[in-house]
């Protein structure tokens, strides 16, 4: 009988993540330049682009959880950020190459996570993956 031990870390938020989000914002806030629109139109399109996603890549930089634990016994646990320890269920796991994305409820709040290199240590990365794909879940 093999044992599986239990997976715990902290979580911050993707650095990397984080840069393509402002790539992608900045390339949408540059969009109404190139259309047909009013001059005036096309400045406050972009400007209001640019503050949602500005708006939205910091809210994303400070997410709702500090922490993660999957114990041996298929638990998983969400520290949050103010401190609060709470039971979590995840809805969904996806794995594309060597990043983990997990969508994680719990009573009275949910998030979204993503794992990839830059956010978490390798040896955990590479065993929450094995025990994803193991269909441990």
């Amino acid at each position: 009988m093999t044992f599986a031990r239990g997976i715990a870390f902290e979580y911050r938020a993707s650095p990397g993540l984080i840069r393509v989000g402002a790539g992608v914002a900045a390339l949408a806030a540059m969009a109404p330049w190139f259309t047909g629109l009013p001059l005036v139109l096309r400045f406050f399109l972009a400007v209001a682009i640019a503050m949602v996603g500005y708006a939205r890549l910091r809210a994303f930089g400070r997410p709702a959880l500090s922490a993660l634990c999957w114990a041996s016994d298929d638990v998983w646990t969400v520290t949050l950020a103010g401190g609060d320890e709470r039971a979590a269920e995840p809805r969904h796991a996806r794995i594309f190459g060597r990043a983990v994305f997990l969508d994680l409820r719990w009573d009275g709040g949910a998030e979204q996570v993503a794992l990839l290199p830059d956010n978490l240590a390798a040896d955990e990365l590479r065993l929450l993956r094995g025990r994803l794909m193991s269909g441990k879940r």
